[in-house]
């Protein structure tokens, strides 16, 4: 059992009752949900989602990949730092509460600290396992 929750493991949950937002015009800019909350600018929404989408292709990659590849390894740590540098551009360019900071600081560490891990992985390979 992992404690690392995958990208696709999210997708299963119910949408409560929930609509899917509107498509958001770009402005380049911070801006205001009608006065319910500060948004990303779409820049960083846009590479938060680019940097996920990548996470998440490696994420599946590597599930298929023999255990202790190298290069699974390496592929997953790229994709980890660059989830974090996406959350750490969001905590940069957007104004927010200080808890919304913490925990885009949070978000970014925790990927931080992963793709230490699979960089670590890549130099020390496992042999894989026999059956």
């Amino acid at each position: 059992m992992s404690l690392v929750a995958g990208p696709t493991d999210f997708t299963q949950v119910p949408a409560a009752g929930r609509h899917p937002r509107p498509a958001r015009r770009s402005t380049g800019r911070a801006t205001s949900d009608l006065g319910e909350g500060v948004m990303a600018t779409d820049d960083c929404v846009r590479a938060w989602e680019g940097a996920y989408r990548y996470y998440g292709r490696m994420w599946e990659l590597t599930a298929r990949a023999p255990q202790g590849d190298p290069a699974a390894a390496r592929e997953m740590a790229a994709a980890s730092r660059a989830v974090a540098a996406a959350w750490r551009a969001i905590q940069a360019a957007t104004p927010l509460p200080w808890w919304t900071l913490a925990a885009l600081h949070s978000a970014a560490a925790a990927f931080d600290e992963q793709a230490q891990k699979y960089d670590e992985d890549s130099k020390n390979p496992t042999p894989p396992q026999d059956r």
